[in-house]
């Protein structure tokens, strides 16, 4: 894993984590969560994972999303995911995450739907 797989960016005090990789699998799943943890232990609370490159979830990287949920939902935070209509968007359906995430087609719906 590279550090150009994730594009970290910051839009007012909302945080933009972009996954660039096609595969979001248990291989990157540790990683990922901890660059997450790293964050929210600096007290940032509003986050957007931007799945738009991902064509495929697997459980290990979905229970790391949970996991991220948790921590911040924990902490009075809101997590936010980018999932336009892939086959990532169908995982997620089949899997009814849809009821645990709030899910955007975009950065921006998701930014904006912030309290």
């Amino acid at each position: 894993m590279m550090e150009e797989d994730y594009i970290r960016k910051f839009i007012g005090d909302v945080l933009i984590e972009k996954i660039n990789f096609v595969r979001a699998t248990f291989k990157e799943a540790a990683v990922f969560r901890d660059r997450i943890y790293e964050v929210i232990s600096m007290k940032q609370y509003k986050i957007v994972i931007d799945l738009t490159r991902c064509q495929f979830i697997d459980s290990t990287f979905l229970g790391a999303l949970v996991m991220i949920l948790k921590r911040v939902t924990e902490r009075g935070g809101e997590l936010k995911l980018v999932i336009p209509n892939t086959e990532a968007f169908k995982i997620m359906d089949t899997m009814g995450l849809y009821r645990v995430f709030n899910v955007y087609s975009s950065e921006e719906d998701a930014i904006k739907n912030f309290d």
